[in-house]
C-alpha cells in the first residue's frame, strides 16, 4: 500500500501510528532499532513504511457481537488487508480459543441492513452467510467495501 502524498494526511498517520506504538496495540518485534531511527518528524514517511509491516497494523477490530454461527456466544470480528477474523467469545467480549480466518478471495458476498452485517464465504461448491447482529454494522460495510476496492486494485 502506498504512504500518503498529502502531507497533513500524512502527520495524521504518522500520530496515530506513534500513539498506537505506545498502546502497544501491534507488534513490533525485531523492528525497534528501525522504529527509533525514523521516529522523527522529518522521517515521518520513512517510519509509516516500517510500521505497515508489524504485525497488527492496520486491523479493524469490532466490538464482540452476536453471530448466528454461534448458538451460546458472541464473536470478534477482525478485518485487514489479508483476511477476515472471526473470534470466538462469550457473550461479556472475553475471548476464547476457537479463531476463523477467511482470505479475502473466500468473500463471494455482503451486504448489511438494519443492525445486521453478512457475508458469505465460499468454498468450493458451498457457500456459508454468516451474519452479525451489530450496530456498527453501516462502519463494517465500508470497511469491506474499502478493503474490497484496495485488494482490486492490488490484483
Amino acid at each position: 500500500m502506498e504512504i500518503c502524498d498529502n502531507d497533513v494526511c500524512l502527520g495524521l498517520l504518522y500520530q496515530e501510528a506513534v500513539e498506537d506504538l505506545a498502546a502497544n496495540k501491534y507488534e513490533t518485534i525485531g523492528k525497534e532499532i528501525e522504529l527509533k531511527r525514523t521516529k522523527h518528524a522529518t522521517t515521518q514517511r520513512d517510519f509509516m513504511k516500517v510500521v505497515q509491516t508489524c504485525p497488527g497494523h492496520n486491523i479493524v477490530t469490532f466490538p464482540h457481537c452476536p453471530c448466528d454461527s454461534r448458538k451460546d456466544g458472541h464473536v470478534i470480528l477482525e478485518v485487514s488487508f489479508e483476511k477476515i477474523s472471526i473470534h470466538a467469545c462469550s457473550t461479556s467480549g472475553e475471548k476464547e480459543s476457537q479463531v476463523k480466518n477467511f482470505p479475502w478471495q473466500l468473500v463471494s458476498d455482503y451486504g448489511s441492513s438494519d443492525d445486521v452485517f453478512h457475508f458469505t464465504i465460499s468454498k468450493g461448491s458451498s457457500d456459508r452467510k454468516i451474519s452479525l447482529k451489530t450496530p456498527y454494522w453501516d462502519y463494517m460495510h465500508q470497511c469491506f467495501d474499502c478493503i474490497t476496492e484496495e485488494n482490486s486494485k492490488s490484483d
